[in-house]
């Protein structure tokens, strides 16, 4: 009896709210099955199906958020979903699309920041990123998800955007995002952290700044946090570590491995396995362009 009372209380009131608060108290009770959905879009075994599918559950998503835009657990779920259908499944093909929905992503994991920093608007516009840092210390590890997709997502945009100066200027905000999130939780998504500065440290030559020993030890630290099961950090390790210090027999080693892994190695990342494996096809196919 006692749980029937709130449904007849809610139905009385649906008559007297507005559309706008209708819309709002829908998106509000929608995160236990957006979760549901990003499980089953993590789960999928079609790289095709999952790419042609993604589009509509984003715009949902994006719906969802547009009518109540500061529900903290749709940002959170809106930042990891674009970070991670662009970084799967368009950044290789279309870097364009990809920068658009990094951007997207950033800027939803800065609004579930605001949860927990209500002036990061200000801090962020006002440049320089002491204040930043400052700010990001006094948060605990409840605020690593939009620690990271604010920092994974900016820095995604950054990597494919090197000849934009605009795109470049946001280096010092990338790492000081990624750096808190990596002191507060190093093994969240499958060392997600660790597996950053593994690209930064080895996309960028010595001479440029690049560091290929210490990106092959944050590579081998996201490797054992995921027990080896999140291939993509396979991939990432061989296009910018190997590619970097110029190995191709462990560039070719790495690449092999990830496309002899089992495909249900971890039914959970089916998705990502399927995708590291198209990616690791397409880059053998490069091996004598990338290689000198």
């Amino acid at each position: 009896m006692s749980r029937a009372i709130p449904i007849l209380v809610a139905a009385m009131l649906l008559p007297v709210l507005s559309g706008c608060q209708i819309n709002k108290l829908v998106a509000d009770n929608m995160s236990a099955s957006m979760d549901d959905q990003k499980e089953s879009f993590y789960r999928e075994k079609s790289v095709r199906h999952a790419r042609e599918a993604a589009p509509a559950m984003l715009k949902l998503l994006d719906g969802f958020i547009v009518s109540s835009p500061d529900n903290y657990d749709l940002l959170i779920r809106g930042a990891e979903m674009n970070c991670g259908f662009s970084m799967l499944m368009i950044e290789a093909d279309d870097q364009e699309w990809a920068s658009v929905l990094y951007m997207k992503g950033y800027d939803y994991a800065i609004r579930a920041l605001k949860h927990r920093i209500p002036d990061i608007d200000s801090i962020l516009a006002a440049g320089g990123e002491e204040r930043l840092k400052e700010a990001l210390a006094k948060l605990d590890t409840k605020a690593v998800p939009e620690i990271f997709w604010a920092g994974l997502c900016l820095g995604s945009h950054m990597n494919i955007n090197l000849d934009d100066v605009s795109a470049m200027a946001n280096l010092s905000r990338v790492l000081t995002f990624i750096d808190r999130a990596l002191n507060l939780s190093p093994d969240f998504f499958y060392g997600g952290p660790e597996m950053f500065l593994g690209v930064y440290y080895g996309t960028l030559g010595e001479m440029l700044g690049g560091k290929p020993a210490l990106s092959k030890k944050h590579f081998e630290n996201a490797f054992q946090i995921s027990n080896g099961r999140f291939l993509v950090a396979k991939i990432f390790f061989a296009k910018t570590y190997c590619v970097q210090i110029q190995d191709r027999e462990l560039f070719e080693r790495t690449l092999n491995e990830v496309l002899e892994a089992p495909d249900d190695m971890a039914p959970e990342l089916a998705l990502v396995t399927a995708a590291a494996k198209k990616q690791a096809e397409a880059l053998l196919e490069r091996v004598d362009e990338l290689f000198i």
